[in-house]
């Protein structure tokens, strides 16, 4: 049942979190695991025509969203990171993953949501440029935490972030090369 709930989730943004936790435990379901993918199934058949809508006059301006919670994974203490891109109006790509390591901080959870986005942001661009699409601005990239926005922001170096992984520090060249702005969203 959760895989076929994994293939709904392609066309179906609103059930990624739900899905991304019920496929932790494909591996040993239990009755509790059977009556949280029945809930997702009652939730799809209570809202029909939730899927994509493409607007034909979305303005061609790339954004994304990122979020991260801390530790969320109460076995393994790893942060569940998310993303979502729009052209305009319309959703055109989303991801709710579970982190592969353990973050210290909000910050760092945060920041490695950044860099997840960063290169999805990096793919997606490939992939407009392939199809001759020229974006009116810059792509935005939004997150709700100032200290993983100072981090991405900040050409120097600092004892407190050496720990973070080089690859994640792809945001910040990405910054630096101007190629995307970071700007801060509520988290309310």
């Amino acid at each position: 049942m959760v895989g076929k709930l994994l293939y709904l989730n392609t066309t179906r943004p609103d059930i990624a979190f739900a899905t991304q936790q019920l496929s932790q435990f494909m591996h040993a379901p239990t009755t509790t695991h059977f009556s949280a993918a029945c809930r997702v199934l009652r939730y799809l058949k209570n809202n029909p025509g939730q899927g994509l809508l493409f607007n034909r006059d979305s303005e061609l301006q790339l954004m994304g969203y990122t979020d991260a919670d801390w530790a969320g994974c109460m076995d393994t203490r790893r942060s569940i990171s998310g993303y979502c891109f729009f052209i305009g109006k319309s959703l055109i790509s989303w991801r709710a993953k579970k982190q592969t390591t353990v973050s210290r901080s909000s910050s760092e959870a945060e920041y490695r949501a950044l860099s997840s986005a960063t290169c999805e942001l990096q793919w997606l661009l490939y992939l407009l440029a392939d199809l001759k699409v020229q974006l009116i601005k810059k792509p935005t990239l939004y997150c709700d935490n100032q200290s993983a926005i100072h981090i991405a922001t900040n050409p120097v170096f600092h004892e407190r972030t050496k720990h973070l992984d080089i690859d994640c520090h792809l945001v910040r060249e990405k910054v630096m090369k101007g190629i995307l702005q970071l700007l801060p969203v509520s988290t309310n």
